[in-house]
């Protein structure tokens, strides 16, 4: 490949059509809100059924109906999920009848 040499003037450069690129702000469809803002978990709600409108009682925001039972379900869940693992434990727990003692390292009864 033989190329010309480039001179110091620059007059045989060619600019190419290049467009920059939008920056991740400007580009994205969907935009997270920003940091600081309450973002509704962990907190309670105030709702109206007649109207159909739902209120954070933490920042005073209107919120969905459908985020709200959204909440709700993924409340229940973590409480189904942790009622689940206590009653796990329980039943094993009434399954052992000995332990270790932790003075002398023998098995011992468990007394109820």
């Amino acid at each position: 490949m033989n190329l010309p040499p480039i001179d110091a003037t620059q007059t045989n450069i060619l600019a190419l059509p290049v467009k920059p690129r939008p920056s991740p702000e400007e580009g994205a469809m969907l935009q997270p809100v920003p940091y600081g803002k309450c973002e509704h978990v962990f907190t309670s709600f105030e709702v109206d059924v007649k109207a159909g409108k739902c209120r954070c009682k933490a920042c005073g925001e209107e919120v969905g109906p459908m985020f709200v039972l959204d909440q709700l379900m993924k409340a229940e869940s973590r409480w189904m999920r942790t009622l689940a693992d206590y009653q796990d434990s329980m039943k094993r727990l009434a399954e052992r009848s000995r332990c270790k003692c932790d003075h002398c390292g023998k098995m011992t009864r468990i007394h109820r």
